[in-house]
């Protein structure tokens, strides 16, 4: 009998050690003060913590955190933290939110399970309501040095148009993009200071579908200007591209599928197709993520063979579209013409200028 009670003794003591010296890592003000300097984070403990130590060690709280340099707040996080009483066991880390605000973009919802063990956060799921879509990943984060991570997921149903316009990038009217992905990836580190665009690596299988819209005005005006080209021959040329597109793209679903690249700053497509029943397109294109700037190439194709060309250029947020091909080749003509100048001034405004040059 004296063993036994020594060795429950024994068991007693060791148990009470491993409850202490687990308790003492959760020494709840210590990890916030190392997370708040290591990171320029505020985290405010929004309730009195909740312990439970049965069957395991769990800790109960809701909480804000915010990035001191604005890039992102987490709001009224209910943060659920437990570990069971094996020393070298992970400590498993399950947050919810109702709002993530990352510099504008707003996700809903958000469920995030993780473990950490070893300076190493292994992300089980992250899943989140994105604009009208949703988002669903996995990775790793190793607390250590850069703060290098690997993030893999999909996302489906996102507008583009309603992402960019709440990261105040760009507001696009004439034109709506809905975005999928089965399987991204992407790759990089999170120090402060050390450049994250530049080190952003991804890559971004897309389908999805985009519509272009138009007006009953511009549709009028085109077949204005088709009317008026026996009197001013030089409209030839425009009016075979404002005609090509409308009837081809303009008011049309087109479903959108390629892949984008993500690296050293840039997010670029070599192979994004743009399609429906009416006609066929394809994009290449460069976008520097650091100064929004664009360089690209559109290819409109009849018959399989390129009819029109238009190259994106300049800001992202107003980018021109220059258009040529073989349709301004058959004018003598190389200059390309500004085809979105031509639909944001009008294209009766158009018409109405030249017949008063040419009364």
């Amino acid at each position: 009998m004296r063993k036994v009670f020594t060795l429950i003794v024994i068991t007693a003591i060791i148990l009470i050690l491993i409850f202490i010296a687990i308790k003492d890592n959760f020494n709840l003000k210590k990890i916030i003060t190392d997370i708040e300097k290591q990171n320029d984070l505020t985290i405010t403990l929004n309730n009195e913590s909740k312990w439970n130590y049965y069957p395991f060690i769990k800790l109960n709280n809701n909480i804000t955190i915010k990035d001191n340099a604005n890039f992102f707040i987490i709001n009224n996080a209910d943060v659920d933290i437990r570990k069971n009483y094996w020393p070298t066991s992970p400590i498993k880390i399950n947050l919810t939110s109702p709002s993530i605000n990352v510099e504008g973009i707003q996700l809903r919802n958000a469920i995030i399970k993780s473990s950490y063990k070893n300076k190493k956060i292994f992300i089980e799921k992250i899943s989140s309501k994105l604009i009208e879509g949703n988002i669903n990943a996995q990775g790793k984060i190793n607390i250590e040095n850069e703060i290098p991570f690997d993030i893999h997921g999909s996302f489906k149903n996102i507008s583009l148009n309603l992402l960019m316009n709440q990261a105040k990038i760009a507001t696009w009217d004439r034109v709506n993009i809905k975005i999928s992905s089965p399987n991204f990836n992407l790759s990089g580190t999170l120090k402060k200071n050390k450049g994250f665009n530049k080190n952003l690596k991804g890559n971004v299988p897309i389908n999805g579908s985009i519509f272009f819209v138009s007006t009953e005005e511009e549709r009028f005006g085109a077949a204005l200007l088709s009317l008026l080209v026996d009197k001013l021959p030089e409209l030839s040329s425009i009016s075979n591209s404002v005609s090509f597109l409308l009837t081809k793209f303009s008011n049309i679903p087109s479903s959108v599928h390629g892949t984008l690249i993500i690296n050293e700053g840039l997010i670029s497509t070599q192979d994004m197709l743009i399609e429906n029943n009416q006609g066929r397109a394809s994009l290449t294109a460069t976008l520097n993520i650091e100064t929004d700037i664009i360089n690209g190439k559109i290819n409109f194709y009849e018959d399989d063979e390129t009819y029109l060309e238009a190259t994106l250029k300049g800001s992202i947020k107003n980018p021109q579209i220059l258009v040529g091909g073989k349709i301004i080749a058959e004018e003598n003509n190389d200059t390309p013409r500004d085809i979105k100048k031509l639909f944001e001034e009008g294209i009766n405004s158009l018409v109405d200028k030249l017949l008063r040059t040419n009364d």
